[in-house]
């Protein structure tokens, strides 16, 4: 199953018999396959007819749209199973204290795990003096089990953050600039690259949870507040170092991407954008982005060909007040969604199942993980983290 992205201004999708076309000015420039597409991926500029529209939601594919700069505006979701009994017991969860804390404790630790493994990259293979950081990171991570509230922990996931990315830039292999993490606008190459892929990586984690049935906005260690989707933004932590941040070191460091791939304008000036398929070194081959140093780089599994065309909010700061935003020009956004979906098919052996399985997968694993917790089959949650 595959996410087909559509992001050609002025392009428009319809209903031809079983298929869906994407033409533009009489020409047909893609076919989507409703029975082997997942997810579709509309940038803005682009229109969709209601035959089109019945033919995703008849065939259970959600779509989500996008700004023509990649941020997400919402999405087209087809009837679910209800599965009321799991939504029920997430309600139930919440009113639970020391299940809760049980699950914040398991999110903050294994983010701030998976940080610390990255500093440990940073050290060894771009030769960096980050001791201190380290110590300080590990320091917070001791204290995360004596922790007693969900506050708590989340103000000492958001010191290892400040101190994970103050060190950030020193994991390029050429300086890029990179300051802090600002998202809204992002202000930088490295703040733009990495604002996308946590959006795209973001709807991902809620279409898994929301195909098990469960409510994504009864989240646990993230706020629940009026329209957040709170358990995506729970369950995406453990991923943003293991495929967000290693593909964003991979993209910059291998030439991937550069410095005239990207454009400074105004936020609200916003331009078309269209995806392809990259020709460029392989991000798949970088040892800074495996999930296990223990594996040669040479034994990870590739694709012959990348993935045809086929929640950002990661709790950081915005630009305040908002000035000129740093955003990807049209063809750097399609080698970086490109390398993103050759990123999930990537296979690495699940620490705790044991099996190989692809990044893709493994989304959908810790999700089931998460409903084996709440049905309390399992005492634990364990988050994924990389080794």
């Amino acid at each position: 199953m595959i996410t087909v992205y559509v992001t050609t201004p002025g392009a428009k999708i319809f209903k031809d018999g079983g298929t869906l076309k994407v033409i533009k000015d009489g020409a047909v420039y893609h076919t989507i396959f409703p029975y082997r597409t997942e997810q579709v991926v509309i940038f803005g500029g682009v229109e969709i007819s209601w035959h089109a529209m019945n033919t995703l939601l008849k065939h259970k594919i959600t779509t989500v749209f996008l700004s023509k700069n990649g941020h997400f505006n919402g999405k087209l979701v087809p009837p679910v199973d209800s599965a009321i009994h799991l939504r029920r017991l997430q309600y139930e969860m919440l009113s639970d204290s020391e299940k809760c804390l049980s699950f914040c404790k398991a999110v903050a630790r294994g983010k701030m795990k998976n940080q610390l493994v990255m500093l440990g990259r940073i050290a060894r293979f771009q030769n960096r003096d980050i001791k201190q950081q380290t110590e300080q990171l590990k320091d917070l991570i001791s204290k995360v089990d004596g922790a007693v509230s969900a506050a708590s922990l989340r103000g000492y996931e958001g010191s290892a953050s400040k101190i994970y990315f103050s060190v950030f830039n020193l994991g390029f292999t050429k300086s890029q600039g990179f300051k802090k993490r600002v998202r809204r606008p992002p202000t930088d190459p490295v703040n733009a690259v990495l604002s996308l892929i946590y959006t795209v990586l973001g709807s991902r984690v809620e279409g898994a949870v929301e195909r098990e049935g469960l409510d994504p906005y009864a989240g646990i260690f993230h706020s629940i507040g009026r329209g957040t989707r709170s358990l995506p933004l729970d369950l995406i932590e453990e991923f943003r170092t293991i495929i967000a941040d290693t593909l964003t070191f991979s993209l910059f460091n291998l030439g991937i991407v550069g410095k005239d791939d990207f454009r400074k304008i105004e936020p609200q000036d916003e331009e078309a954008i269209e995806i392809a398929q990259p020709d460029a070194p392989d991000i798949l081959k970088d040892k800074m982005s495996v999930f296990s140093e223990l594996a040669p780089v040479e034994e990870i599994s590739t694709l012959e060909e990348p993935v045809s065309s086929s929640l950002e909010d990661d709790g950081h700061e915005e630009a305040k007040p908002p000035k000129t935003a740093v955003y990807l020009n049209p063809s750097a956004l399609k080698k970086v969604i490109a390398q993103f979906e050759r990123k999930l098919e990537t296979e690495f052996t699940h620490p705790l199942l044991e099996e190989k399985m692809t990044y893709r997968d493994s989304i959908t694993v810790q999700v089931r993980q998460f409903v084996s917790f709440l049905r309390n089959e399992t005492p634990d949650y364990i988050p994924l983290v990389m080794r």
